[in-house]
């Protein structure tokens, strides 16, 4: 039995980490600390200790593992305080805005050990596709066009302070994007980057680029980006291929992957044999929770807590630069 200690209950927390983890046998979650003392009702109801207060949680009992699901602007206090104390970190995105804080914050854990929240690779959309590209279905992708956001983008609770936030419209959700199209590509380098950011109230809202992947087999890819709250985009993401392109609908639940060809046949492709299909949120988070658990009782390196992770990081380090 693993014991685990959530840190932040806000609404990705209670809708979707929390019975995903106590529907497990292998889990014991020990206590949840959340600064909203609305938190405690629900701990009462739930039977779990309720801390107003980190220090006094982890006084209380040492997890082997924690739930970091608070606001960017919190993170470094709680890396601090938990450190040396917890073996393992589930952090949700965003999580770092530069290479280094990124190295700061996983410094002392085991890379197998800590994961951060780019839940969609556990898609089975996004597995499907990735074992297309693996096997070289359709040979090499050519290029990579990522789209995401409208007119009626609405910022989460915090996303409209930039102290708390961190960043706008990429570090909140253009994130899980480009960390979709890295994983999938199988990147491992990235150079000349692009890019073109329209900022209001220092945060965010607009911001568009491009820059080129490189795989394990140093085959070069495009990728161009759109990310808005300004304008509609048409919010996927498009592999493109010699002979056809796919589109994944990466934000829209048990949405298919569409393959279509150049004289605009059309195909749809699913699997439902995968466990972690149709698309949702709560299959994707139950299947991400699976590999990262799987990767910390047996010592091994999996999606969930692969090198490529600090790419993402490196774009968003990239885009902000002023």
């Amino acid at each position: 039995m693993i014991k685990l200690g959530i840190i932040g209950l806000g609404n990705v927390s209670l809708g979707v980490h929390l019975p995903i983890l106590m529907s497990r046998t292998d889990i014991q979650i020990v206590w949840i600390y959340d600064k909203s003392i609305a938190v405690k009702d629900v701990c009462k109801k739930i039977n779990i200790p309720f801390f107003s207060e980190l220090d006094h949680a982890l006084k209380f009992t040492s997890p082997e593992i924690v739930l970091i699901a608070t606001p960017y602007n919190t993170r470094s206090d709680i890396f601090k305080k938990i450190k040396n104390k917890v073996s393992g970190v589930y952090c949700e995105k965003p999580f770092a805005l530069s290479s280094g804080e990124h190295f700061e914050y996983m410094s002392g854990y085991e890379k197998y050990a800590f994961t951060i929240g780019y839940q969609r690779r556990a898609l089975g959309n996004v597995q499907i596709l990735k074992d297309i590209v693996f096997n070289n279905l359709f040979n090499n992708i050519k290029e990579i066009i990522i789209e995401f956001g409208d007119l009626h983008y609405s910022f989460g609770t915090f996303g409209t302070n930039k102290l708390i936030a961190g960043g706008g419209i990429l570090f909140e959700s253009g994130s899980h994007w480009i960390d979709t199209a890295l994983y999938i590509s199988d990147a491992i380098k990235i150079e000349n980057f692009k890019k073109e950011v329209k900022y209001e109230d220092d945060l965010d809202v607009h911001g568009t680029g491009q820059f080129d992947i490189y795989n394990k087999d140093n085959h070069m890819i495009n990728c161009r980006f759109k990310f808005s709250s300004i304008e509609n985009t048409s919010n996927k993401i498009t592999f493109k291929f010699d002979n056809c392109h796919i589109d994944l609908y990466l934000y829209e639940d048990n949405s298919n992957l569409v393959i279509k060809t150049k004289d605009e046949k059309q195909f749809i492709l699913n699997d439902y044999s995968m466990d972690n299909y149709p698309n949702d949120s709560i299959s994707q988070g139950a299947k991400y929770w699976e590999v990262f658990l799987q990767s910390y009782k047996n010592k091994k390196i999996s999606y969930s807590c692969s090198d490529d992770l600090l790419l993402t990081t490196q774009i968003i380090e990239l885009y902000y630069a002023k």
